[in-house]
């Protein structure tokens, strides 16, 4: 005699006589949701934490700086008028004693052929803070692949800043530097001239007068004046505090993609090692969905 298959009993019998069956409405998909936003926001507030540490430092040095550089440009403008006034005169009383408007002539050019070549190595002089600090913290919908442009962009763009603060946080100091280097060659080379140096000693004498001109006329490092300079650092801080803040929101959202790529991933391999009960789930969807139907057409 044949078996005949009999569908589930409908709700209101005994539980005993009813087969049990997989729970038609659970999803436990909605709980990787959470699992992952959880999983991004605490990545944010990690990066936000090391950011907050960063920043706040970096703001104790730039108040330091503002102050002692406005000192030491002070100081720096008396030495470098003065050294200005000693090197044209070192300059004269060294090309009378050369007494060859050839040779200084010659020497002239050599510091302008030089000067041109160091110009094409580049250097430091102006504002090294970037203009382009703007980032884009709108990550919702944005596919991993993009979220890692942008991270690798505002890391970019953090890193030349937190390097163009941390070159410029120590200017003060170095332009007192820079001004002392200035008297104490001047005050050697007139000492050298005073001994009566003669033929090529001379010539090295004028080289390093020029070289000291090139000194007095960089000393300045590109900044017109202390509101210039305090401009560039703080322009520097700001493009840093940018960038984390950016950093922040778009690391808690490769947090949160990652999360979710592999618990995707992880249903996946569940779903194919569990396939009869998966289809028992959907069968009791429809069921329920059937039985709902006719409850309300009776």
């Amino acid at each position: 005699m044949a078996t005949t298959y009999r569908e589930p009993r409908k709700p209101g019998l005994r539980s005993e006589d009813a087969p049990s069956k997989p729970c038609a409405d659970c999803d436990p998909s909605g709980l990787d949701t959470l699992k992952c936003d959880a999983e991004g926001i605490k990545k944010q507030a990690e990066v936000t934490t090391e950011a907050a540490a960063k920043i706040a430092e970096r703001r104790t040095r730039y108040d330091v700086a503002r102050a002692k550089y406005t000192q030491a440009h002070e100081g720096a403008a008396k030495v470098v008028e003065e050294s200005g006034v000693q090197l044209n005169q070192l300059l004269e009383r060294l090309k009378c004693t050369i007494d060859d408007d050839r040779v200084v002539a010659r020497l002239r050019r050599a510091h302008q052929a030089v000067q041109t070549k160091l110009d094409e190595c580049g250097g430091a002089a102006g504002c090294c803070a970037d203009d382009d600090c703007d980032f884009d913290t709108d990550v919702s919908d944005v596919p991993l692949s993009e979220l890692n442009a942008r991270r690798a962009d505002a890391a970019r763009h953090t890193a030349q800043a937190e390097k163009c603060f941390d070159d410029l946080i120590g200017e003060p100091e170095e332009l007192t530097k820079r001004t002392t280097a200035i008297k104490e060659e001047l005050a050697k080379i007139s000492e050298a001239m005073g001994k009566g140096e003669q033929g090529p000693a001379l010539v090295r004498l004028y080289a390093r007068l020029l070289v000291v001109k090139q000194w007095i006329d960089d000393v300045w490092r590109g900044f017109a004046g202390s509101n210039d300079y305090v401009n560039c650092l703080c322009k520097a801080l700001t493009c840093s505090l940018k960038g984390w803040q950016a950093l922040a929101i778009i690391e808690g959202a490769i947090a949160t993609a990652e999360c979710r790529e592999k618990s995707a991933e992880e249903r996946c391999t569940e779903l194919r090692h569990s396939l009869v009960e998966e289809l028992l789930a959907e069968y009791s969807k429809l069921l329920k969905h059937a039985t709902n139907e006719a409850d309300a057409e009776a």
